[in-house]
């Protein structure tokens, strides 16, 4: 299960490995969405003035509904185009999360996302999933570390190949056992998800007011 400190951890993490790119995004997006709001509401505007003089004539009844009506309407239309710009950031970060294997601190992450793993899972024998592009690195630099840290709490650890590539991360598992603790980056992005989209959420949206950022 995924703490509160874990998901601080991932969020920071992956903010930091693709830090240039995706405040670059989302500078452009909030931008871009600031942008449709206001069209929005400017069409918005338009379209009440002109259900507002069409409703003197059926009286403040009808008036109020079609008002109602419009107000939907635009809060719908809001929170569609949030959440396109939303998907359409996360796909950037899951770019920028693809090109971690260049960065000098990966083996760092591949590790800890091993021990983790380990310590989560029982028993004292493990299956290392990797993608075969880390499958040298793990071998010869990363097990041996672990070996060395987590001594006595581990006898074996053998290491496979991924059926599928993978952007990063590992999965892990014990042999023999149903239970494998899949931390690839994509899994991690799924279990975070809403974590993620609201650290989003907040630095495209937070102009137009916490209350509505919060119930997107």
């Amino acid at each position: 299960m995924v703490d509160n400190e874990s998901a601080k951890e991932i969020c920071d993490r992956i903010r930091e490995d693709g830090e240039k790119e995706v405040n670059s995004i989302l500078d452009k997006a909030e931008k871009t969405a600031l942008e449709i709001v206001r069209k929005a509401e400017e069409e918005k505007d338009k379209v009440v003035k002109a259900i507002l003089a069409k409703a003197e004539e059926k009286g403040f009844a009808e008036r109020k509904r079609e008002l109602s009506g419009v107000q939907i309407e635009i809060k719908r239309e809001k929170l569609k185009i949030r959440e396109d710009v939303i998907n359409s950031v996360m796909e950037k970060v899951k770019t920028a999360l693809k090109n971690i294997r260049t960065e000098s601190g990966y083996p760092d992450i591949l590790k800890n996302l091993i021990i983790e793993a380990i310590e989560s899972l029982d028993g004292k024998s493990f299956s290392v999933f990797v993608d075969r592009r880390d499958f040298d690195l793990v071998e010869k630099e990363i097990i041996p570390a672990i070996r060395s840290k987590l001594n006595s709490e581990v006898e074996n650890i053998e290491i496979k190949e991924l059926e599928k590539g993978s952007m990063g991360g590992v999965k892990v598992g014990v042999p023999g056992g149903n239970v494998v603790y899949d931390n690839r980056f994509e899994a991690r992005i799924y279990r975070l998800r809403d974590d993620i989209r609201n650290l989003i959420f907040e630095e495209i949206f937070r102009l137009e007011g916490s209350e509505e950022s919060g119930s997107a």
